[in-house]
């Protein structure tokens, strides 16, 4: 699953270094000191998680980073539900997390490497 990691690394590396050009994307709204702040602790999530990823590629690890994600497509949930000027980012941001969630499944399914 190394694909997903490149992704989740991608993903990941853009949150940290451009925040404000991603919420501005998916807001059409300047990021706030604080927004951006969110972001990059988010985006550096990613990160440590894509590095744990292709550092011990376990089932235990990729079922780990299931319910991560899986926590997090929730908490997206609750802001579409919740915080209407945030539905859009939050809706989008949902999604990315079920999709690399359905892609932690994957991994779980597949031997571990030594």
């Amino acid at each position: 699953m190394r694909g997903l990691a490149a992704a989740r690394l991608a993903w990941g590396g853009l949150l940290v270094t451009r925040p404000d050009l991603v919420l501005g994307t998916l807001t059409g709204r300047p990021a706030t000191r604080s927004q951006t702040r969110v972001l990059r602790v988010l985006g550096t999530r990613h990160l440590l998680q894509a590095g744990v990823e292709l550092a011990r590629p376990t089932r235990g690890l990729a079922r780990a980073g299931v319910a991560v994600d899986l926590l997090h497509a929730a908490t997206c949930a609750g802001a579409v539900a919740l915080l209407p000027t945030w539905r859009r980012a939050a809706l989008i941001d949902g999604t990315g997390a079920v999709v690399f969630a359905t892609g932690g499944l994957t991994r779980a399914r597949l031997p571990s490497t030594p």
